[in-house]
């Protein structure tokens, strides 16, 4: 493949298709970076879900972003049918199926491109008919955005780097700005954001263990906390709360995906479960606390230098169990992270960025 694109100089036209979460789509950005970097005159676009496609929204790499609305694709046949002509329409090059499912597959052999690549599958008609470039799939036993990049690889591209990014706009960092004064905090002032949501909730730390780490946070360095999250989280948010003896600021709600990257950005660092907001955290190069528990952490995991991971280390990982079905009972995986270890390794990193935001500030 490394080759064929050394031969064949002319414009490229490529479409990356990832239809999974929030986390998930934006893991494919050092790819799209890679991609434009190797090849400069390609017109990249991709295929994503709808709402994971606002963390790719300000990518300078892409030129379009098709959004796939699976509630209405279940229902409208016809949905699924104007996507795939106007897919045909584009007249891709090279199409990457990042998925690796049948609706993906289906989708990246419609297309008509010359080049169809995919990882390798047990599906017959998968890895014979839909693609016919197969890369080997190492997925679950490397990190995922090495795995994701082995695509660039196998095209014989460079990778100057192996960490997710979001470009953030002068008009967003206003915008949350704003949102920041009219909560009460005054400009300058550091705070430290607790993300507790989750889209499942076994992967979630205990809730009174966020409050009493919000509550020291709050003692020994005097700095502001804002809980965030989305309509979902406010149930559980509102029981961190209660568990609280210090006043903190709460978000939740009111800040769009759109806004939380602007909003992590001015963040000390960010306390989260494995869930999206960690992903966001380490494109903004901001230091991510991230919780991991029933996933295998070594797969998904933040990894700029500044990042911390805590684990809960069990042979059964990776799993999609939950307490009561958690063979091992009600003390499942994720209350194994103890306070004591998080609040050590967070103080290390409140101070380090406070030291920094005073060096800088001299």
């Amino acid at each position: 493949m490394g080759i064929w694109l050394e031969r064949n100089r002319g414009p490229k036209r490529i479409l990356v298709i990832k239809f999974r979460y929030i986390g998930d789509t934006l893991l494919i950005t050092p790819l799209i970076r890679a991609l434009k970097e190797g090849i400069p005159n390609a017109h990249i676009d991709v295929l994503v879900n709808k709402n994971t496609h606002q963390v790719l929204i300000n990518n300078p790499y892409l030129e379009k972003i098709w959004v796939f609305d699976y509630q209405i694709a279940k229902k409208r046949f016809s949905y699924n049918l104007k996507l795939i002509v106007n897919l045909i329409r584009q007249h891709y090059n090279i199409v990457i199926d990042l998925t690796n499912n049948d609706r993906s597959s289906f989708f990246t052999f419609l297309t008509g491109a010359r080049f169809r690549i995919g990882y390798w599958s047990k599906k017959i008609v998968r890895k014979n008919l839909f693609y016919n470039k197969i890369i080997p799939s190492v997925l679950g036993t490397i990190h995922t955005v090495d795995h994701h990049l082995k695509v660039a690889q196998e095209l014989g591209l460079s990778i100057r780097d192996h960490h997710p990014f979001i470009a953030i706009l002068p008009a967003e960092i206003s915008n949350i700005d704003q949102k920041l004064y009219d909560s009460g905090l005054k400009e300058g002032e550091p705070f430290v954001i607790i993300h507790p949501g989750v889209r499942r909730w076994y992967k979630s730390w205990p809730l009174d263990r966020f409050a009493k780490l919000a509550d020291n946070i709050i003692r020994k360095y005097n700095v502001n906390i804002i809980l965030a999250g989305n309509e979902d989280d406010k149930a559980n948010v509102s029981k961190i709360i209660a568990n609280m003896k210090q006043k903190a600021i709460n978000l939740t709600g009111q800040v769009s995906l759109l806004e939380l990257p602007p909003l992590i950005k001015k963040a000390l660092c960010l306390i989260g479960n494995d869930s999206a907001p960690i992903h966001i955290a380490t494109a903004v190069e901001t230091p991510a606390i991230a919780l991991f528990g029933p996933t295998d952490w070594r797969c998904w995991y933040p990894r700029r230098e500044h990042d911390r991971v805590f684990a809960a280390e069990f042979p059964c990982r990776p799993c999609g169990h939950g307490k009561p079905d958690c063979p091992l009972g009600d003390g499942y995986c994720m209350s194994h992270i103890s306070f004591e270890e998080v609040w050590l390794g967070l103080q290390e990193t409140i101070s380090a960025r406070l030291d920094m935001a005073s060096k800088k500030a001299l």
